[in-house]
């Protein structure tokens, strides 16, 4: 999972208002010259995913040798910006694009991506991933972004700690995830000062991504929220309901009444894990050969819910769109089948190494015994979660606006804020920054 960073409400605002009014138009998709060599511009994020997509673009040039496939690659707040200032000025530099999953109201609502049904013709997308992933990719009905990969969350714990303080630590058994209730009253135990300070030197429990919605959803979405609107603009009464005020409190509790988990920034957390600062860490499965190398005595565990509520996780990632505006979408649409369900898929899996979108990968998963033994395992549990409790974040053509509010109304809860106002403040102003998609959402 590739995890946005919250940004400054104005900077978004300005960002995403580019072409926030911009109507999608016709192109024509004239079929390539015989003989000629159709190229195609992949626009997407730079990082580890580089050797992946060369690997996926070096096996599809093979089979289509009249296709050739053209990477570019920025960071994270460059890519928004590139496709803001290209797709808003109607260019017809890109034709794929990697998406955001929270993004794809966003990109469609502006008429940047051209649903992918008629263009991919006698598929059941149904029969090819999870339908989390499918949600998430799925505006208005229609198709507008497939599914690369998706994202799980798991429960860490450090096994030389509970020992030390003689607690039963939680088991891989996915009919045996503990409930937070229960993850909360340990953490108690498991927080301790080592050396008579009166300072905390170990923390029961912290999160990997904290303060930030992709992870803390799982919260209110354990207690049934629906966080925003169904036409995602508006806020009032659901970002604010009773089962965020609810979520937040129980959040705020672990940093202010219990004071298992410790007020640090996102970035330290793992190295909090790590360092055996912090007993139990929820965190992506990508931790696991982290902390293997580096010799760290630690168990894994399902996701953690609400007892007697749903069991929710979070899920969701990078999906690939095709430009409205490409005049070779006929190609563009062989690249991005291959890319996320056909043999690209599988090239893509081998080398990402991440929780698979699609459900002949899943499967092979699900079969294939060296995801028994640990830590493989942690890649059987977080195909688990993605299949069957992953809950895409909120579908808004605001999403940034609507995370960058929501992850401040986290932080300044965990710092002490009362839940309640907090929400309530925040849901007034969300609701002020997505009146200009008004008119763009039927």
């Amino acid at each position: 999972m590739k995890r946005p960073i919250s940004k400054a409400v104005c900077i978004l605002s300005a960002l995403l208002a580019v072409s926030a009014c911009s109507q999608p138009t016709e192109t024509s998709n004239p079929s390539p010259k015989p003989g000629a060599r159709t190229e195609l511009t992949f626009v997407t994020l730079n990082g580890r995913d580089n050797d992946g997509f060369t690997d996926v673009i070096k096996q599809f040039e093979s089979a289509n040798p009249d296709i050739k496939v053209k990477l570019e690659m920025y960071p994270y707040r460059q890519l928004l910006e590139t496709i803001e200032v290209k797709m808003g000025s109607k260019s017809k530099d890109i034709d794929i694009l990697s998406v955001d999953a929270p993004l794809v109201a966003n990109y469609t609502v502006k008429g940047y991506l051209e649903p992918l049904e008629p263009l991919v013709k006698g598929i059941n997308f149904k029969d090819k991933w999870i339908k989390s992933s499918l949600d998430a990719g799925t505006y208005n009905g229609a198709l507008m972004a497939a599914p690369i990969n998706s994202s799980s969350q798991v429960l860490y714990y450090n096994k030389d700690i509970f020992a030390e303080k003689g607690v039963t630590p939680p088991a891989a058994d996915i009919d045996k995830r503990w409930t937070w209730e229960q993850l909360a009253d340990t953490a108690k135990k498991l927080t301790y000062d080592k050396n008579g300070d009166n300072q905390t030197d170990v923390f029961g429990f912290s999160f990997e991504q904290i303060d930030r919605p992709y992870q803390l959803l799982a919260l209110p979405q354990s207690l049934g929220a629906q966080v925003i609107s169904p036409n995602g603009i508006t806020a009032t009464g659901y970002t604010n309901s009773q089962q965020m005020i609810d979520a937040g409190k129980f959040y705020a509790d672990l940093f202010n009444a219990s004071k298992v988990s410790p007020k640090i920034s996102a970035d330290l957390s793992v190295e909090y894990f790590m360092t055996g600062k912090i007993a139990m860490l929820i965190g992506g499965p990508y931790n696991a050969d982290k902390f293997k190398k580096a010799n760290l005595n630690f168990g894994i565990a399902p996701h953690p819910y609400f007892q007697g509520k749903q069991i929710a996780t979070p899920t969701g990632s990078w999906h690939a769109g095709i430009s409205k505006y490409s005049a070779k979408k006929d190609a563009a649409a062989k690249f991005v089948q291959y890319l996320t369900f056909g043999e690209g898929a599988k090239i893509w899996n081998d080398k990402h190494h991440d929780v698979p979108a699609a459900l002949d990968i899943l499967n092979e998963i699900d079969k294939d015994p060296k995801y028994n033994a640990f830590p493989d395992q942690v890649m059987r549990i977080a195909a688990y979660e993605a299949r069957n409790t992953g809950v895409p974040r909120p579908s808004t053509p605001g999403y940034l606006e609507w995370e960058s509010i929501v992850g401040k109304s986290f932080e300044d809860m965990k710092n002490g804020a009362e839940p309640k106002s907090t929400l309530d403040t925040a849901a007034k102003q969300i609701d002020g920054l997505l009146k200009k998609y008004e008119s763009l959402v039927k």
